[in-house]
């Protein structure tokens, strides 16, 4: 499970991240792919990398594998848990561009700047069950894709196919599909973050006994659905401030607000499903920033000339 966001600042800079909710440890890291870093594909001509590309993942074979991922463009994709839901092709198909599902999120920030060039080529694509390594399952995931004009999320399911949604409130979270979410948040337009006020019931006055009335029935779940709302309904009340500093430190209040603490939720097989790390990017400054379950200090990494430049991998 996992909870995706972004937004745009005042001056219109970027700021995209996620949390990570899972019930193991993938031994984790932050991953610098520099410029001219072999880029091999399963179906498609082998290449170089021609963007560096900064996030967090981990490396098979010497292959970064992004769980989320910026290019030095300002473009972002992340990948969040779809189960149930997504299902890619069987196979390639000829005439179109194939891709291992895996393969999208380093396609992506090598191909474009720009996430209407994205919505574009996304036409031709056709997306493949196949996993990196035979030690590997195949993720069933969804994406969110953004940059500092839009957002859209990219879903490919056993009843639609493929459908790109443009994605106006910044959020993704897990199953069910996203026009599910959409749909689910007419159950609270009721939500307000004024508070209420004193009502006359037959002249017996019904007043409110503190703060916050205004946004009772706000969920505060770890479910998907529960978080899309809480997630959303924080992001588009949250107020406007200035500076890289506050605002990642709105990012990281909004998603700290639905992080699945260790202990609350146990899954199916036995395993704490939590929060292991948040992080967001601010495109302005090629900035990622990130913190731990099992360390709050906000660690920072950056894309510059000499790690954009580098002649490997680095890891952190």
């Amino acid at each position: 499970m996992c909870t995706g966001l972004r937004f745009t600042d005042d001056q219109g800079n970027l700021y995209f991240g996620r949390n990570l909710d899972v019930g193991q440890d993938y031994g984790e890291g932050v991953i610098i792919t520099p410029r001219n870093y072999p880029l091999p594909y399963k179906f498609l001509d082998d290449t170089k990398t021609k963007k560096a590309v900064i996030g967090m993942g981990i490396v098979v074979d010497g292959y970064p594998s992004y769980f989320d991922c910026f290019n030095e463009d300002g473009l972002g994709i992340a990948g969040l848990n779809f189960p149930h839901f997504a299902k890619f092709s069987d196979g390639p198909i000829d005439g179109k561009i194939n891709l291992a599902s895996y393969e999208i999120m380093l396609w992506v920030t090598q191909n474009f700047t720009k996430v209407s060039d994205v919505k574009d080529a996304l036409k031709n694509v056709n997306l493949v069950n196949e996993a990196i390594n035979s030690s590997f399952e195949v993720a069933p995931l969804h994406w969110i894709i953004s940059d500092k004009d839009e957002a859209i999320i990219v879903e490919v399911s056993k009843q639609y196919g493929m459908k790109v949604f443009e994605d106006k409130l910044g959020v993704l979270t897990n199953s069910p599909d996203f026009n599910w979410h959409l749909t689910n948040l007419g159950n609270y337009t009721g939500l307000d973050p004024h508070d209420a006020s004193a009502q006359s019931w037959n002249g017996q006055k019904v007043a409110p006994w503190g703060v916050g009335t205004g946004s009772l029935g706000l969920p505060g779940d770890s479910i998907p659905a529960d978080r899309f709302v809480k997630a959303a309904y924080l992001n588009v009340n949250y107020p406007t401030v200035k500076g890289e500093k506050a605002n990642v430190a709105k990012f990281f209040n909004i998603l700290k607000s639905v992080a699945m603490i260790k202990g609350s939720v146990v899954n199916n097989q036995g395993n704490d499903e939590y929060t292991v790390y948040s992080a967001c990017y601010s495109a302005a400054t090629k900035t990622y920033y990130c913190n731990f379950e099992n360390d709050f200090e906000l660690k920072t990494y950056k894309l510059d000339d000499e790690t954009m430049n580098a002649d490997k991998l680095i890891t952190y």
